[in-house]
Formats: structure tokens, sequence, C-alpha cells
């Protein structure tokens, strides 16, 4: 029996069988890559960063391989890589072939932090964040000082401007103001129970939410914040039903948000009230189940087999990879697109200082509102698929 794995890092276990007299002997045994040595290391402690090499031009890649929110790493470190190879394919930067490096935050502030530092005296001037606002926030004050650019490459809540970072992605305002007042209107509901995460994030999120909803003449009648990593949400589920609300906002990351949505499954909710999930992307909906999500919207500027545009780089991605693949999801693909435009820029102008960059960027994948520069799309969950409406 052969079992492959890609998280937290890439390898596959091997189980055989013997016939040992009247039972059996089972031997067991694992292979891993430098990755999986690497990333052992770190849990042990033992984490030196890789020796700068002049003939690399390196970027890092921050990323939740492990933990609660490690539920969209694999496809985003697979597109990060496709970029990647299609930025060396090219001539690289200046002639000088591009090499990810990849950090591991373990779903954890101080984790990513630490990752962060490593990734910088590894060499990288420029680290793309695939993580929750927590950790991008506590890397952005690790890195203060230095002269690393930090771009926060999925959704999040924005915040004040900073010379050391870019924030791209979705903001929660336009998903709400996408989806807020067509669910109100398709359901002739205005009731509302917001369900969250206690950092950053969800509180952004929420107020965002709210002010949508109080434009279209509804209400909030429960905020609840839950800590990252909760596997029970019994308590929350019973609040919403004692509340009357008939519709539910639900700002949780990763796997929080599979066990919240399989949970109000379980509950009868579904039949009761309709979710509006910020952070449902394919790769979470993959492991919440077929049946368990349906009924529940989306709202991203992105979904997979939805847009003629992307069909080329769905095909390359599906391509590249070996077993079974993890859905292209908004968040992995805006990650695809931030070191593609970085690739860009850096080959058409070497010369560009952090402070020039970062204006670049920012005007090549948003506008001067801070809003996603590409419209944002609606998703309705059936039977597994996330459908655009």
């Amino acid at each position: 029996m052969t079992i492959v794995h890609h998280q937290p890092w890439r390898g596959r276990l091997t189980i055989r069988f013997f016939a040992d007299r009247d039972g059996s002997r089972v031997v067991v045994e694992s292979s891993l890559d430098q990755d999986g040595v690497t990333w052992l290391a770190h849990k042990r402690g033992y984490d030196p960063p890789e020796p700068l090499r002049p003939d690399r031009h390196r970027i890092g890649l921050l990323v939740s391989k492990s933990g609660s929110a490690a539920v969209f790493a694999q496809a985003t470190e697979s597109l990060a890589q496709l970029a990647v190879e299609e930025i060396n394919a090219g001539g690289g930067i200046g002639g000088v072939p591009v090499e990810l490096l990849i950090g591991d935050d373990a779903s954890d502030s101080l984790a990513g932090a630490t990752a962060a530092t490593r990734l910088l005296r590894s060499g990288c001037r420029i680290i793309f964040a695939c993580v929750t606002s927590a950790t991008f926030n506590a890397a952005a004050s690790a890195l203060r000082g230095t002269n690393a650019l930090l771009v926060h490459t999925v959704l999040n809540e924005g915040g004040r401007p900073s010379p050391t970072t870019v924030r791209l992605g979705e903001r929660p305002l336009a998903q709400a103001r996408a989806a807020v007042p067509v669910l109100m209107t398709e359901t002739g509901s205005r009731r509302w129970f917001f369900v969250g995460h206690r950092y950053s994030w969800s509180y952004g999120a929420h107020w965002a939410v709210r002010r949508v909803v109080a434009e279209n003449n509804g209400s909030v009648l429960g905020d609840v914040y839950v800590p990252l990593g909760t596997q029970d949400f019994s308590s929350t589920v019973a609040a919403i039903e004692e509340s009357g609300a008939e519709l539910i906002l639900s700002t949780l990351v990763g796997h929080d948000e599979v066990v919240f949505e399989r949970q109000c499954a379980q509950q009868g909710l579904r039949s009761t009230t309709r979710t509006l999930a910020l952070v449902l992307d394919e790769a979470t909906l993959q492991l919440i189940g077929d049946s368990a999500a349906d009924g529940v919207w989306a709202a991203f500027a992105y979904f997979q087999g939805a847009l003629d545009g992307y069909r080329d780089l769905e095909r390359r991605y599906r391509d590249e990879q070996r077993g079974p693949v993890p859905p292209m999801s908004s968040l992995s693909e805006t990650t695809y697109e931030a070191i593609k435009i970085y690739g860009q820029l850096m080959t058409s102008e070497p010369g560009l200082d952090r402070e020039e960059l970062r204006h670049r960027m920012i005007a090549g994948t948003a506008t001067s509102s801070n809003e996603t520069a590409r419209p944002i799309l609606l998703a309705e969950s059936r039977r597994g698929t996330l459908r655009p409406r």
C-alpha cells in the first residue's frame, strides 16, 4: 500500500505486509525530499538560512504548509513554482535564474515572523505571503527596518500604507457589496449573524460587511469571534439558532471553516439560513464535502473554470502536477499573478528600487481605491463545485 502526501512536504509512505508464521509482519517506509528535511529541522529548532548564492535571484514564499490554515498551501506552492519556471524560461531576471525559497508559518504568527526572517537572511529581498493577516502583520513587524518588500497576495482587510508592504487580493468591502444585496434580495432575508476569528482579518471584514448590511436595511443580531484552530462550534451554532438569524457571514479560514460548515449542515442550519463565506475557496470546499456546503455563497475575483482568460493557466497547472491535483482558487492564482508581475517589472527595469517596485506592483494589480481591479464574481456551492452565478 502506497500513500502519497503533499503537505507539509512531498513524500510517500509505503506499507508492506509479509506473512510471518500465523500472523503478518508490517514494514512502513517513509521517504521525503530536501524540503521535508528542512521542514523537520525547523520543527526541531534547527533552521539555518540558505547559504547566499550570487548566481541566483531569490524570492520568498511564506505559506501555511502545516496547521489549521494549510488548506491552500499545496496549490499555492505549485503555482508559485510554475510562475518561477515561466520567468526562468524567459531568461530569468537580468539573466540570473530565479529561485523560490519557501517558509512555513505553521498557521502561527510568531512562527511566520521567524520564517520571514530566515527568508530575508537567505537573500530574499521580496517575500510573497499567502498567509493569514495575523502572520502577515507579524512578518511585517519582523522585517521593518530591512530592505525587504513583503507582499500579501491573498484577500485581506487592508491596512495603513507602508513603504515595506504591498497588499493585493480582494477586500471584504468589495466582496460584501457584490454579494450582500443579491443574497438579501434573493432570499428576502435581512437578519444576519457574523462568525469569525479573533484577529484583524475578521474584525476588519465584519466592519466592512456590517456597513453594507446597514446600507441595505439589514440588521446584525450576533457577532462571534473564536480562536484560530477551533474544533467545536456547537455553542456558536446554538447562538445562531437562538438569535433567529436568517443569514450567516463566515470569515473563518482554512480548517476552521471546514469544521464550521460541516457542523452547520449537521445541525440543520442549511434549511433555515443561507451563508456567505468570504474565504470559501475551491480547496476548502473540497474538504467540506459535496453536500455539507450546498447553498453556501462565495465571492472572489477568480473561480476555477469560470473565466475563459484563465483556461491556458489552468491547463499548464494541471500538466505540471503529479498525482491528485488540488484545485486552483483565488488564493493560489493571485500568488501566481503577483510573482509573474514582479518578474515582468524586474526584467524590464532591473534597477527599480523598493519604493518604485512597490508602486508599480500596486498599479499593476489594483485600482487607486485599493479595491481589486478585477470584478468580484459570486458563486454558490452545488454538489462540491462553486458554480458562478
